[in-house]
């Protein structure tokens, strides 16, 4: 691509050519302008032009007195421009800045290329702002442009609008949002000769969707870019593919062609509508092409995806493109990961762990905790992995989630000689009997006694690393002893099922084991019984919200019986956790009013008996009457393996209960010493602990802090408070490692069956423990996520809907259980779906379809109870 050839004309103070400028140029001419000029030199098909630079600007505002009035304005939030747009448009432009405007303009139009003799040319006046056209922020469409500007006189009242246009209401709230420095902006103007565009629109590097930097998007319509770039109409959109052989057609799909911008022989530009436009051709496959290997070329160039207007010359003008503009595209997602079966497996197993992102100190302790729970098994077989290889982190701030595979060591050889000998050594049917689990529960019972308002700064932190041990002699080790044992019995119930051609029959025969969850769920439903059966409660709990239980309850005896008896539940089962990727979400025991509300909830709507013996049952005596089972070792054999591999669901389960035990101990304990820093005027509130390291805690020996120990502390939390911020609408889980998800056919929703059957009913969503009263029996419960804090709803819900998990979510799990359907994974299901539209689940398939109301109750709900949800729905 040929360079351009030196600056031809005279650069002043106020006047740069366009050639002149590069992406060093920012200060002087702008982003807009410092790009078109970089661009321009290295050979780019670029409008020749000039810029009006900053400097001009500046002694605008100077000659007409205009600083004092922007600093008066912007002394006095909300921050509104039109006083300082009326100061402007009223200002004279210096004579000196207007001369030389005038001249640049002149020899413009004399060049080769221009338009009149007269120097007279049309011209694109645009705005080009320091803060603009930045990898970080684009600030498009922030100022403004016009477009086919012919004459002196013209031009340079388009240029004081130009100015003007910096102080809108939208570029002032823009640069706010983004923190930019109101009195530091400054504004060039670009001035460019009009390209003869019989096509334009914008140019994508990267597909801004989805991410992919194989795929380059282009939207095109005919006459003015205008159209595009404002929204006026619907283009015509274009995806290209990176192909061995160059860029391919992908995509293609005709716009609406709503109008077209068009140029007017004197200047000015107007609107054209009709049906004319349609049967325009459309831009040939062959001026596609080129544009997206200019664009590439132009990425090269810069280093990083851009976002690109462009302009196509007829073939009157040469059938050429022009760029016109080139910024970094921003709030670009990273490019889609790897989406194997395998990646989306390990992120399904793991992203019910993830609905939030874990703060700096959840990463040095919680999450190191949890680790011991599910890494003794890797290590069992030989594997090399860690609960920490999850995260992409920088400065402690986890930016994403990241699959990584565990690794294999020379101890994966030993894998068979170490599982037989577990599986020998440890008797699995006794393995609620291991003295581990009576001695996690007895460390915690000790740590929670004890009053953390009397203990040292060390003391706290050694509580914390007490509770760190927890969840691997809970979870981790029991697993190790135990898990071996149960997956090897599922391995033979299978092998047997499969041998009776009754292989469908699994997933049935291992549900309805009893668990910790399910133990939660029945004492929920006895106290909500109680208060049902009483109607002094029944009366003060239906009549207050469930944030103001607790303090009505204390006021009547009878509420003061049933709080003892809610502080005996939540003393058994209150550190069941809202949220397990932080503890710095309360727990139940921290926020009763979240089991209240489940309480209240449950009151307003008697659970429905069983219609018959478990499913499981049923599912066995079936297979025993198979001509095989009529053996009795094999007999023998099939009801042992039946016993044991049920205990798998069981051993997860309840070792994820006694693993939480945890939670309420870092929380309080943190919290505490969060006061403390908050006391003494290092953090602005006790929660902002969680955005320091456990390291930094530990540095901390004593009270008042050194000064420099005291600053390092605070800017350790305002620097990932922010950079906290700036993740808040990035999902920690990459939500293209399920694909599946989303409508497909007649569906609403697609996902990954979790639990088997078909339901209808109302959706409901929920989106956190704040709303689980919300929910009505025969209610479609549509979740973000799920773990064991929401099962509680499943005896309810019709049928369950949630944005993550899979087949071996606790969801799904308990969805199984009580015999409602589920379907994981859809992605997008509490943005899909509505409040209150009817929908048919079909959780053996995965999808969710519209279904039409029925006109009486569903088949096993209660027909008042029915009637009264529907009243609230």
């Amino acid at each position: 691509m040929a360079k351009s050839p030196p600056c031809t004309i005279t650069q002043t103070p106020f006047v740069a050519p366009l050639e002149c400028l590069s992406k060093t140029s920012l200060e002087l001419a702008g982003g807009k302008a410092a790009n078109l000029g970089e661009l321009l030199r290295a050979g780019f098909p670029v409008p020749t032009g000039f810029a009006v630079t900053t400097t001009a600007y500046e002694q605008f505002v100077v000659y007409n007195g205009l600083d004092e009035t922007i600093a008066q304005e912007l002394r006095a939030p909300p921050v509104g421009g039109a006083a300082i747009r009326d100061a402007f448009q009223a200002g004279a432009i210096p004579p000196e800045i207007e001369q030389d405007i005038r001249k640049a303009y002149r020899q413009l139009g004399q060049s080769p290329a221009g338009h009149s003799p007269s120097g007279h040319s049309p011209v694109a006046v645009r705005s080009s702002a320091t803060a603009e056209d930045l990898p970080e922020a684009a600030f498009a469409g922030q100022q403004d442009t016009y477009l086919n500007i012919l004459g002196d006189d013209s031009l340079l009242e388009a240029v004081r609008r130009c100015w003007a246009s910096l102080w809108t209401d939208r570029a002032i709230a823009y640069r706010d949002r983004q923190e930019v420095d109101q009195k530091m902006v400054k504004l060039a103007v670009v001035v460019q000769r009009m390209a003869a565009a019989e096509f334009a629109g914008v140019l994508f590097t990267a597909n801004p969707v989805t991410g992919r930097r194989d795929e380059i998007l282009i939207d095109a319509n005919p006459g003015l870019g205008e159209a595009v770039v404002s929204g006026l109409v619907t283009p015509d959109h274009f995806v290209l593919r990176r192909q061995v052989w160059g860029w391919q057609i992908a995509e293609r799909r005709a716009g609406k062609r709503e109008a077209m911008v068009q140029a007017l022989a004197g200047g000015g530009t107007q609107h054209v509508t009709g049906a004319a436009i349609a049967r325009i051709p459309a831009l040939p496959d062959r001026a596609l092409r080129r544009l997206a290997r200019l664009g590439s070329a132009i990425q090269r160039h810069f280093g990083s995806p851009q976002d690109i207007e462009w302009a196509w010359a007829g073939p009157r003008a040469g059938g050429r493109p022009y760029i016109l503009q080139a910024r970094p595209m921003t709030a670009l997602p990273g490019p889609p990961p790897a989406t194997s079966l395998a990646h989306r497996m390990l992120a399904n197993n793991f992203v019910e762990m993830l609905p939030s992102r874990p703060y700096p100190l959840d990463l040095d302790t919680w999450m190191e905790a949890l680790g011991g729970a599910v890494e003794p098994i890797f290590d069992l077989v030989g594997l090399e992995w860690h609960l920490s290889h999850l995260f992409d982190v920088e400065d402690g701030v986890v930016l994403g989630y990241h699959a990584r595979f565990p690794r294999p060591t020379w101890r994966t050889l030993l894998t068979p000689v170490r599982l037989v000998s577990n599986i020998l050594r440890y008797r699995l049917l006794q393995w609620r009997s291991d003295p581990l689990i009576a001695e996690t529960l007895a460390r915690a019972r000790q740590l929670e006694s004890r009053d953390l308002r009397l203990l040292s700064w060390d003391e706290l932190l050694a509580a914390a690393r007490a509770a760190q041990e927890i969840p691997f002699l809970a979870a981790g080790e029991i697993r190790r002893r135990y898990f071996p044992g149960a997956a090897y019995a599922a391995a033979r119930l299978r092998v047997l099922l499969a041998l009776m051609g009754r292989a469908n029959l699994f997933g049935t025969l291992v549900s309805g084991v009893e668990n910790k969850t399910l133990e939660m769920n029945r004492a929920l439903e006895e106290l909500a019984h109680k208060v049902r059966s009483d109607p002094a409660l029944s009366h003060i709990v239906g009549t207050h919200p469930a944030v103001a239980l607790g303090s009505a309850l204390e006021q009547d005896p009878a509420g003061r019986v049933f709080l003892a008896e809610l502080e005996a539940f939540l003393d058994r089962y209150g550190h069941r956790e809202t949220v397990i990727s932080t503890t710095l979400q309360p727990t139940w025991k921290d926020a009763p009013a979240v089991t209240l509300g489940i309480i209240k909830s449950f009151a307003a709507y008697p659970p429905q008996p069983p219609a018959g013996p478990p499913a499981w049952q049923a599912a066995r005596d079936e297979v025993l009457q198979s001509p095989l089972l009529r053996f009795a070792p094999l007999r023998s054999v099939f009801l042992k393996s039946l016993e044991e591999a049920r205990l798998l669901i069981q051993i997860r389960e309840d070792t994820h209960f006694y693993a939480t035990l945890a939670m309420p101990l870092f929380r309080r304990t943190f919290l505490e010493m969060g006061g403390r820093l908050a006391a003494a005027g290092y953090l602005e509130a006790p929660e902002e602990i969680f955005h320091l390291k456990f390291s930094e805690l530990e540095r901390v020996s004593g009270f008042p802090l050194p000064p420099d120990r005291a600053a390092e502390l605070a800017a350790a939390v305002q620097r990932r408070k922010k950079r906290r911020s700036s993740l808040e609408s990035t999902p920690l889980v990459d939500p293209r490692l399920f694909p599946h998800g989303g409508p497909s056919g007649d569906a609403l929703l697609r996902g990954m069956p979790g639990s088997p059957g078909v339901a209808e009913g109302p959706v409901r969503i929920v989106r956190d423990g704040a709303e689980f009263g919300r929910l009505a029996p025969g209610d479609v419960l549509v979740a973000p996520y799920t773990n064991p804090a929401w099962t509680p709803l499943f005896q309810r819900a019709a049928a369950v809907v949630v944005d993550t998990g899979s087949l071996a979510s606790h969801a799904a799990i308990v969805a199984r259980e009580y015999g409602i359907p589920a379907v994981m994974a859809t992605v997008s299901g509490t943005q899909t779906l509505q409040d209150g539209e009817w929908v048919r689940v079909d959780g053996s398939q995965g999808t969710v379809v519209r279904a039409a109301p029925p006109t009486s109750p569903p088949a096993g709900v209660n027909p008042t109870d029915w009637a009264q949800g529907t009243q609230t729905r």
